[in-house]
């Protein structure tokens, strides 16, 4: 075991001190064969000599001259190709299926109609549970969220619930009774996962992951959402999108039904000129986008984290894709028509594919 957390501890060391290098740089092994320079999570040999017990001393030897430079992944070491585990198999092709602080003047959602929902319950200093922001399911053990939300200062993330609805209700049904969900999941938080280059600058890289403490049971009303794997559509911007959360409402009250609404995408330089007016100074990259605020309809706090999300076909089939991730908007919530800002997801999938580790 000692051993094993030498080698790691290693790994990560000469990983920090390097500079950010192109995606999946090539590299050569210890024994001369050429490799890339990935996350040891997703390379087969490497994790076949880590969980040796005790670990040869040669191999201790062999893996320590495996790290190579790659600080925007955790534990990088340079791995023969045909040994590489394809980080893209760690999303599922069967997402985005719905059977069936806030949203203002938004629409509760129906059952089963956002599966992949998942809502940050945090633990305050005094021991009581407390809900926060928003997240996605993306596959059996991973959340995607805001970076924000998995940084505060004040409560600590306890654990996701999986499968909400009504959180009035133990089991959430239809009006009329006939057809009811299951039970929602409550998961421990096993590690959070932070994008380097958070706030750097501010307002930026608003993106983060949730690595659960136990895979997922997939059920009806349980379901991960899609990811924009393909290029077409990590480049596509939508005219209107549709955003999910617990928010606040037009009341200016958390809801305890998951809202949903339909919001324009609004051009990031008219966005910046409406924020402006609204005193907030922010410079927008490509890696951001604006939607909402007309008809007093955007995000609000509690809807923080959340996925922004449209239809598109992906693997032969009209599936949800989440295309941005709520960021930050104005103290408004709706009372004025000022957008909202969303971290673009497709602009990270690089990211989030590299911090991906296989159950």
């Amino acid at each position: 075991m000692a051993s094993r957390l030498l080698i790691i501890v290693s790994l990560a060391l000469y990983a920090s001190s390097a500079e950010i290098n192109a995606q999946n740089p090539s590299c050569t092994t210890p024994n001369g064969i050429p490799g890339q320079c990935i996350s040891a999570y997703l390379c087969r040999e490497i994790m076949m000599f880590i969980v040796e017990k005790p670990i040869p001393v040669h191999r201790q030897q062999y893996l320590k001259q495996s790290a190579c430079k790659r600080p925007d992944v955790k534990f990088p070491v340079c791995c023969q190709l045909k040994e590489i585990i394809s980080a893209e198999s760690l999303l599922p092709t069967e997402c985005g299926v719905a059977t069936s602080d806030r949203i203002a003047y938004g629409l509760a959602a129906a059952i089963f109609e956002f599966p992949w929902m998942a809502l940050l319950r945090y633990r305050e200093f005094n021991g009581d549970i407390v809900d926060g922001c928003g997240g996605s399911l993306i596959n059996e053990r991973y959340v995607l969220t805001a970076a924000h939300c998995l940084k505060v200062k004040t409560k600590t993330l306890d654990h996701v619930r999986l499968g909400e609805l009504n959180k009035n209700t133990i089991i959430d049904c239809e009006v009329n009774d006939d057809e009811c969900a299951g039970p929602v999941q409550d998961i421990k938080v096993e590690r959070s996962i932070i994008h380097p280059q958070y706030n750097m600058p501010k307002f930026s890289n608003d993106i983060g992951l949730i690595r659960l403490h136990q895979s997922v049971v997939f059920q009806e009303h349980i379901k991960p959402i899609c990811l924009p794997v393909t290029h077409k559509l990590q480049k596509t911007l939508y005219p209107r999108y549709i955003l999910t959360g617990w928010g606040k409402t037009e009341k200016d009250e958390l809801s305890d039904i998951l809202q949903k609404a339909v919001l324009p995408r609004i051009d990031n330089e008219q966005c910046m000129q409406v924020l402006k007016q609204n005193q907030l100074r922010i410079a927008l990259t490509d890696k951001q986008m604006c939607a909402g605020g007309e008809k007093r309809v955007d995000s609000c706090r509690g809807d923080s984290g959340g996925p922004l999300a449209w239809v598109d076909k992906l693997n032969d089939a009209p599936r949800f894709i989440q295309f941005g991730i709520v960021s930050l908007g104005s103290n408004t919530c709706g009372e004025k028509s000022v957008p909202s800002i969303y971290t673009r997801v497709g602009q990270y999938m690089d990211w989030i594919l590299n911090n991906l580790h296989p159950s």
